[in-house]
């Protein structure tokens, strides 16, 4: 994965660069919010709009990863309270199981002593 992000990244960065040396002699007017800017290079202007927008996906994608790492930590939270439960239940099974178990073999063992007494 690591590798094809290299790539892809390589790829847009030699795209970027032939777009800037295409447009590196056109000068264009900027004007944002209450700024001017005049005369500035069309390539400083596009590469400053890729910043921009790559800032803006970094953020974003810090927002879900966080968003998804607390969803995460909130099913294990609840896998091992359901666990516990499940563990609480096989013992209560287990105990109950081995006290009718008990019960039986001592009914036997009396019967038992009572057929031996006869």
């Amino acid at each position: 994965m690591a590798i094809i992000r290299l790539i892809f990244g390589l790829v847009v960065f030699f795209f970027l660069l032939f777009v800037f040396l295409q447009n590196a002699e056109e000068r264009v007017n900027l004007h944002f919010l209450q700024y001017s800017f005049t005369n500035l290079p069309l390539f400083w202007v596009i590469f400053f709009s890729f910043l921009a927008g790559s800032l803006f996906v970094v953020i974003l994608a810090i927002y879900q990863e966080i968003r998804f790492r607390f969803k995460i930590f909130k099913k294990n939270i609840e896998i091992k309270n359901l666990r516990r439960e499940v563990n609480e239940l096989r013992k209560m099974l287990t105990e109950e199981t081995s006290f009718e178990t008990q019960s039986h073999l001592e009914t036997q063992n009396q019967e038992k002593k009572e057929k031996e007494e006869e």
